[in-house]
């Protein structure tokens, strides 16, 4: 028997993949939370186990998140 995999428990680039990046334009409440809830387990685990977004996190988000003349979910990658 298979244990079921929650969004928390997946790895960094699994998480991304399976993000919803649109969330914030849901005419439904519970898919707004959801969405809301996934990008904060993501900062956290971000900070938590790399220090915060790397030039490999930022390229990965980026080929998954959609971008569009009106509206982009892209993330610029900033040196510190």
């Amino acid at each position: 028997m298979h244990k079921p995999v929650y969004f928390h428990e997946l790895p960094i680039k699994k998480m991304i993949e399976h993000h919803d990046f649109t969330y914030c334009m849901s005419d439904d409440h519970r898919y707004y939370e959801r969405g809301k809830q996934e990008l904060e387990l993501i900062n956290k685990k971000v900070n938590k186990e790399y220090g915060g977004w790397s030039k490999e996190i930022v390229d990965h988000w980026n080929k998954y998140a959609p971008h569009s003349t009106e509206m982009s979910w892209r993330k610029e990658y900033t040196a510190e």
